[in-house]
């Protein structure tokens, strides 16, 4: 049976994620994912490829707040509702985005251990970041988080157990850092997909994901290696990029929920 393995959420661009047993589909993703971002003092975004120590920020939801945990440092607490309107602009890829500061508390605790200065912004209903691409339905409109471009992120179990066969060493699907993980389908089934239905939901599959070197970074331990986008690159390049993974959005609203079945619609 194809079915939904596993759902994560990541809150603090490029930091830890959080797995769940259900989550509601949004236009621009799950609720938390991806609403706030590290951005540089001249509003660059921080990422794992620039900062692989951010994959060590552990993060939960508690109580309306988020909690951050890096190594044994007293870890911070951030509200999920900010009292403060300051926007401050910033920079992902090509794209302008704006986000409001969180806190000059929140900015010293993450400089602190950055060893340099950076601010802690974050994305509320208030913020909007439109996603404009011509492969998208031009008969409405569609928002995107902090993320690197697309609301949904899906990978495919049997993928990642046919890359791991190619490994000296396999790696967690935790290096690609996907919010849909499936399962019941031929590796790369996902390669050949339009549309597909989790649950009730149904999402259109948009275009392969192109990966970078933060899929050699241990999750874990912030330790790199070549690994597997060494291996991925001999048999997974496409126009000079390495493909894991598909980018989607929502098409339609609703909850989608762990085992869910997955079906592909075309």
């Amino acid at each position: 049976m194809n079915t939904l393995d596993q759902i994560s959420i990541y809150p603090i661009k490029s930091c830890s994620g959080i797995q769940l047993e259900s989550a509601r589909v949004e236009s621009r993703g799950f609720p938390l994912d991806r609403r706030w971002m590290l951005i540089e003092a001249n509003g660059d975004f921080i990422s794992q490829r620039n900062t692989p120590q951010l994959g060590q920020f552990q993060i939960s939801v508690h109580d309306n707040h988020l909690h951050v945990q890096f190594s044994d440092k007293s870890p911070l607490k951030i509200q999920m509702e900010l009292s403060k309107s300051t926007i401050r602009e910033s920079r992902i890829w090509k794209d302008n985005v704006s986000g409001k500061e969180v806190s000059n508390v929140c900015d010293d605790w993450f400089s602190e251990i950055l060893n340099r200065q950076v601010h802690l912004i974050h994305m509320d209903e208030s913020v909007s970041r439109p996603l404009i691409k011509e492969s998208l339905p031009q008969d409405r409109s569609f928002e995107v988080s902090f993320a690197d471009g697309y609301p949904y992120l899906l990978t495919n179990q049997a993928s990642l157990d046919d890359l791991n066969q190619r490994l000296t060493t396999h790696i967690p699907m935790d290096r690609f850092r996907s919010n849909l993980v499936v399962s019941g389908f031929e590796a790369f089934a996902e390669d050949d997909w339009k549309q597909i239905s989790i649950g009730d939901v149904v999402f259109q599959v948009v275009k392969p994901c192109a990966r970078c070197h933060v899929t050699t970074i241990d999750q874990k331990s912030g330790i790199q290696s070549k690994e597997p986008l060494k291996t991925l690159a001999s048999y997974r390049k496409q126009d000079g990029k390495v493909m894991f993974g598909m980018n989607l959005i929502a098409l339609t609203q609703g909850t989608v929920t762990h085992n869910d079945p997955v079906k592909v619609l075309n």
